[in-house]
């Protein structure tokens, strides 16, 4: 059984969703439902659930911004939209966040029911690797030169699993094998070395330093880094500067 994540901020609209649908039939599983936005995102980057649900206006957090953040952070969920808002805008955003589909409520059981049967039967393909199943030697090290190479970019599990034509689960099982890590914790490690790099080497102000590194919001950039780090990134580079200084200058 595959694991759902609900996110809406009317009660009621997830309720009915939860309801109206046999998803145990379906081969899924309502885990959680969310009406707070941040409390949902810092769940689904904690324990990725296989699909998240979300609706797109919401206080505080708007699904768009939560998939950007939870993407950015590794999450490797599989994203719906679906939203009262007949916006093309949301729609190509949507797309350029990968989102599996884009649905106006009031949905039809039978779109879900469709939309479903079509994700089971790429969770089960990714799940059911064959156990022959092995990477070309320096493969895994193409990947990393590439995420490397590529930290200004918007990655993510699904883009990587795009350009180097393997499964998501594959390329996790390969993390945890060679590094012990997964992807995300990889990405943001590499992210914060490369960020480390410009404080102590730069004047480049932390605006451009988070955008070089991926971070497209100079708040999160520091908030990472400080979490990972026990300081801010103004610290780092003040202490980089001191260690850099001649004795009696």
């Amino acid at each position: 059984m595959y694991r759902i994540v609900l996110i809406d901020d009317e009660p009621w609209s997830a309720a009915v969703l939860k309801e109206s649908i046999d998803w145990k039939e379906l081969g899924f599983y309502i885990d959680r439902l969310y009406t707070n936005p941040m409390e949902a995102l810092r769940a689904i980057c904690a324990d990725p659930p296989d699909v998240v649900i979300t609706d797109i206006s919401m206080p505080v957090l708007d699904g768009l911004e939560l998939i950007r953040k939870a993407q950015f952070d590794g999450c490797t969920s599989r994203f719906v939209i679906l939203s009262a808002h007949r916006n093309f805008d949301y729609a190509k955003a949507a797309l350029r966040l990968d989102v599996v589909d884009y649905y106006l409520k009031p949905i039809h059981p039978g779109e879900i029911t469709t939309l479903f049967s079509s994700i089971k039967a790429t969770l089960d393909e990714e799940h059911h690797l064959s156990p022959g199943e092995t990477l070309p030697a320096g493969r895994f090290e193409e990947i990393l030169a590439y995420i490397d190479a590529n930290l200004h970019q918007h990655l993510t599990l699904q883009s990587i699993s795009d350009t180097f034509f393997l499964n998501r689960t594959y390329i996790c099982a390969l993390f945890k094998k060679h590094l012990d890590v997964t992807f995300s914790q990889y990405l943001t490690s590499a992210r914060l070395e490369k960020a480390k790099f410009y404080l102590s080497h730069t004047n480049l102000k932390q605006l451009e330093i988070a955008e070089k590194v991926g971070f497209k919001d100079e708040f999160y950039f520091s908030k990472v880094f400080k979490k990972a780090e026990n300081m801010s990134p103004g610290v780092y580079r003040k202490l980089a500067a001191s260690r850099w200084e001649k004795p009696g200058s």
